[in-house]
Protein backbone atom coordinates (compact mmCIF):
# COMPACT_ATOMS: atom_id res chain seq x y z
CA UNK A 1 0.00 0.00 0.00
CA UNK A 2 2.70 2.35 0.17
CA UNK A 3 4.14 1.90 -2.98
CA UNK A 4 0.79 2.82 -4.43
CA UNK A 5 0.51 6.27 -1.84
CA UNK A 6 4.29 6.91 -2.71
CA UNK A 7 3.69 6.61 -6.57
CA UNK A 8 0.32 8.11 -6.43
CA UNK A 9 2.61 11.46 -4.56
CA UNK A 10 5.32 10.69 -7.14
CA UNK A 11 2.61 11.73 -10.42
CA UNK A 12 1.04 14.49 -8.71
CA UNK A 13 4.47 16.31 -8.05
CA UNK A 14 5.56 15.69 -11.45
CA UNK A 15 1.88 17.36 -12.54
CA UNK A 16 2.48 19.91 -10.13
CA UNK A 17 5.25 20.90 -11.52
CA UNK A 18 4.46 21.20 -14.83
CA UNK A 19 1.81 23.22 -14.27
CA UNK A 20 -0.86 21.12 -13.96
CA UNK A 21 -3.58 19.55 -12.10
CA UNK A 22 -3.20 15.76 -11.34
CA UNK A 23 -6.39 15.78 -13.23
CA UNK A 24 -5.19 17.48 -15.92
CA UNK A 25 -1.78 15.30 -15.71
CA UNK A 26 -4.02 12.56 -15.88
CA UNK A 27 -5.95 13.60 -18.98
CA UNK A 28 -3.26 13.99 -20.76
CA UNK A 29 -1.26 11.28 -19.95
CA UNK A 30 -4.60 9.03 -20.97
CA UNK A 31 -4.52 10.85 -24.31
CA UNK A 32 -0.64 10.18 -25.11
CA UNK A 33 -1.58 6.23 -24.18
CA UNK A 34 -4.62 6.28 -26.62
CA UNK A 35 -2.18 7.99 -29.27
CA UNK A 36 0.54 5.34 -28.34
CA UNK A 37 -1.91 2.33 -28.96
CA UNK A 38 -3.87 3.74 -32.08
CA UNK A 39 -0.66 4.89 -33.84
CA UNK A 40 1.36 1.88 -32.46
CA UNK A 41 2.06 -1.75 -34.24
CA UNK A 42 1.10 -4.85 -33.25
CA UNK A 43 3.99 -5.98 -30.82
CA UNK A 44 4.82 -9.88 -29.46
CA UNK A 45 6.87 -10.28 -26.09
CA UNK A 46 8.74 -13.37 -25.46
CA UNK A 47 10.39 -13.55 -22.08
CA UNK A 48 13.88 -15.29 -22.49
CA UNK A 49 16.13 -15.57 -19.81
CA UNK A 50 16.29 -14.55 -15.78
CA UNK A 51 19.68 -13.52 -14.66
CA UNK A 52 20.34 -13.64 -10.81
CA UNK A 53 23.18 -11.55 -10.15
CA UNK A 54 25.54 -13.88 -8.29
CA UNK A 55 26.64 -10.85 -5.32
CA UNK A 56 23.38 -11.64 -4.14
CA UNK A 57 22.54 -15.11 -4.03
CA UNK A 58 24.34 -18.29 -3.26
CA UNK A 59 25.03 -20.55 -5.67
CA UNK A 60 22.48 -22.89 -4.01
CA UNK A 61 20.10 -20.42 -4.02
CA UNK A 62 20.61 -19.49 -8.24
CA UNK A 63 20.26 -23.55 -8.46
CA UNK A 64 17.14 -23.44 -6.97
CA UNK A 65 15.16 -20.70 -9.25
CA UNK A 66 13.68 -20.99 -12.64
CA UNK A 67 15.95 -19.22 -15.03
CA UNK A 68 13.81 -19.80 -18.01
CA UNK A 69 10.39 -17.78 -17.33
CA UNK A 70 8.34 -19.72 -19.34
CA UNK A 71 5.65 -17.06 -20.52
CA UNK A 72 3.81 -14.70 -23.46
CA UNK A 73 3.21 -10.91 -24.02
CA UNK A 74 1.63 -8.65 -26.56
CA UNK A 75 1.64 -4.89 -26.55
CA UNK A 76 1.43 -1.76 -29.55
CA UNK A 77 4.53 0.07 -29.74
CA UNK A 78 5.67 2.68 -32.14
CA UNK A 79 8.45 5.05 -32.44
CA UNK A 80 7.40 8.57 -32.24
CA UNK A 81 8.77 11.59 -33.84
CA UNK A 82 11.96 11.78 -31.70
CA UNK A 83 12.92 8.25 -32.72
CA UNK A 84 12.16 6.91 -29.80
CA UNK A 85 10.17 3.84 -28.88
CA UNK A 86 7.02 3.88 -26.75
CA UNK A 87 5.15 1.11 -25.71
CA UNK A 88 1.74 -0.41 -23.83
CA UNK A 89 2.39 -3.89 -23.38
CA UNK A 90 1.13 -6.85 -21.31
CA UNK A 91 3.04 -9.55 -19.91
CA UNK A 92 2.80 -13.11 -18.15
CA UNK A 93 5.55 -15.40 -17.11
CA UNK A 94 6.73 -17.61 -14.42
CA UNK A 95 8.79 -15.96 -11.77
CA UNK A 96 11.90 -17.66 -10.27
CA UNK A 97 10.05 -19.73 -7.94
CA UNK A 98 8.00 -21.35 -11.38
CA UNK A 99 4.96 -19.40 -10.52
CA UNK A 100 3.20 -17.01 -12.90
CA UNK A 101 3.32 -13.40 -12.50
CA UNK A 102 1.52 -10.51 -14.52
CA UNK A 103 1.82 -7.52 -15.43
CA UNK A 104 1.25 -4.67 -17.55
CA UNK A 105 2.96 -1.48 -18.45
CA UNK A 106 4.46 1.33 -20.30
CA UNK A 107 7.81 1.36 -21.64
CA UNK A 108 9.88 4.31 -23.11
CA UNK A 109 13.31 4.11 -24.71
CA UNK A 110 15.08 6.66 -26.73
CA UNK A 111 16.59 5.18 -29.85
CA UNK A 112 20.09 5.36 -31.62
CA UNK A 113 21.44 3.86 -34.41
CA UNK A 114 24.69 2.31 -33.90
CA UNK A 115 27.44 3.44 -35.77
CA UNK A 116 24.91 5.42 -37.82
CA UNK A 117 23.12 2.73 -39.09
CA UNK A 118 18.79 2.61 -39.18
CA UNK A 119 18.50 -1.04 -38.75
CA UNK A 120 20.82 -1.50 -35.73
CA UNK A 121 19.42 0.63 -32.99
CA UNK A 122 19.78 0.68 -29.33
CA UNK A 123 18.60 2.45 -26.01
CA UNK A 124 18.16 3.17 -22.02
CA UNK A 125 14.96 4.07 -21.25
CA UNK A 126 12.28 3.05 -18.03
CA UNK A 127 9.37 1.37 -17.95
CA UNK A 128 6.43 1.78 -15.34
CA UNK A 129 4.19 -0.96 -14.55
CA UNK A 130 1.50 -2.65 -12.44
CA UNK A 131 2.51 -6.33 -11.29
CA UNK A 132 0.66 -9.03 -9.30
CA UNK A 133 2.51 -11.91 -7.98
CA UNK A 134 1.49 -14.74 -5.81
CA UNK A 135 5.02 -14.37 -3.06
CA UNK A 136 4.17 -10.68 -2.89
CA UNK A 137 0.83 -9.73 -1.39
CA UNK A 138 -0.65 -12.50 -2.72
CA UNK A 139 -1.75 -11.62 -6.03
CA UNK A 140 -2.89 -7.98 -5.22
CA UNK A 141 -1.43 -5.63 -8.47
CA UNK A 142 1.05 -3.16 -7.22
CA UNK A 143 2.99 -0.43 -9.35
CA UNK A 144 6.67 -0.60 -10.36
CA UNK A 145 9.07 1.31 -12.08
CA UNK A 146 12.28 -0.52 -13.22
CA UNK A 147 15.11 0.53 -15.87
CA UNK A 148 15.16 -0.75 -18.94
CA UNK A 149 17.39 -1.59 -21.95
CA UNK A 150 17.17 -2.60 -25.55
CA UNK A 151 19.31 -3.82 -28.55
CA UNK A 152 17.29 -4.89 -32.23
CA UNK A 153 17.75 -5.46 -35.62
CA UNK A 154 14.67 -4.05 -37.61
CA UNK A 155 12.02 -5.19 -36.30
CA UNK A 156 13.64 -7.71 -33.62
CA UNK A 157 14.91 -6.26 -30.25
CA UNK A 158 16.03 -7.99 -27.17
CA UNK A 159 15.00 -5.96 -24.05
CA UNK A 160 16.09 -6.12 -20.61
CA UNK A 161 14.98 -4.96 -16.94
CA UNK A 162 17.05 -4.62 -13.77
CA UNK A 163 15.21 -5.33 -10.82
CA UNK A 164 17.30 -3.64 -7.28
CA UNK A 165 17.27 -5.59 -4.39
CA UNK A 166 19.18 -6.77 -1.29
CA UNK A 167 20.44 -10.15 -0.38
CA UNK A 168 18.23 -13.07 -1.71
CA UNK A 169 15.59 -10.05 -3.53
CA UNK A 170 15.60 -8.39 -6.60
CA UNK A 171 19.33 -8.58 -7.87
CA UNK A 172 17.68 -9.62 -11.32
CA UNK A 173 17.92 -9.32 -14.66
CA UNK A 174 15.14 -9.94 -17.00
CA UNK A 175 15.73 -10.54 -20.40
CA UNK A 176 12.45 -10.63 -23.36
CA UNK A 177 12.41 -10.89 -27.32
CA UNK A 178 10.12 -7.88 -28.60
CA UNK A 179 9.00 -8.19 -32.67
CA UNK A 180 6.75 -5.64 -33.98
CA UNK A 181 4.34 -7.62 -36.19
CA UNK A 182 4.45 -6.86 -39.86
Amino acid sequence: MRRIFFTLLLCMSVAQANGETASEWFQSTTNHLEEVWDKGSYELYVPLYTYHLPFAYSQEKINQYTAYPLGIGFGKGLVNENGNWEGIYGMTFKDSHGIYQYMVGYGWIPMWGICGSVDWKYGVGATAFIMSRQDIMNYIPFPGVLPIASIGYKDLSIQAAYVPGGQNVGNVIFTWAKYTLP
